[in-house]
């Protein structure tokens, strides 16, 4: 009798597990999980591509750091900003020459335009008038 109890639960257990509400939960639940699996990568996998972005652009700033030290040290001396005024403003020393080498080839031209000392027609006739210095 006893395994007639077995059987005949066995068989209700059977019947509960394929029945179609049991498996139509079973599939909104593996539907929930996978979601949720999806979703958790989608975020790993961004906050990976975040990750590399801000590493690249810290080391850009480490190397920006160590440029702008040595033009601190740089600057610090006076050898160092007579440099730097000669390199922005193309200036000499009072005594000293000018080469100025250009590239024939080059398509951008640096130049320099000195203010004549001498004054022009213009310039007269409107200081006559009062109109300049």
């Amino acid at each position: 009798m006893s395994r007639m109890l077995d059987f005949k639960e066995r068989n209700r257990v059977r019947r509960a597990m394929y029945a179609k509400p049991t498996i139509i939960v079973l599939a909104v639940v593996f539907v929930m999980v996978a979601n949720g699996a999806w979703g958790m990568y989608e975020k790993s996998r961004d906050a990976t591509d975040k990750t590399d972005v801000v590493t690249q652009r810290l080391t850009e700033l480490e190397a920006r750091e160590k440029e702008l030290s040595l033009d601190i040290l740089d600057l610090s001396t006076e050898r160092g900003i007579e440099g730097e005024i000669r390199d922005r403003f193309m200036v000499a020393k009072e005594g000293e020459n000018v080469i100025i080498v250009a590239d024939p080839t080059a398509e951008k031209v640096h130049t320099v335009t000195v203010p004549d000392e001498t004054p022009g027609v213009t310039q007269k006739v409107l200081s006559a008038v009062g109109l300049s210095n």
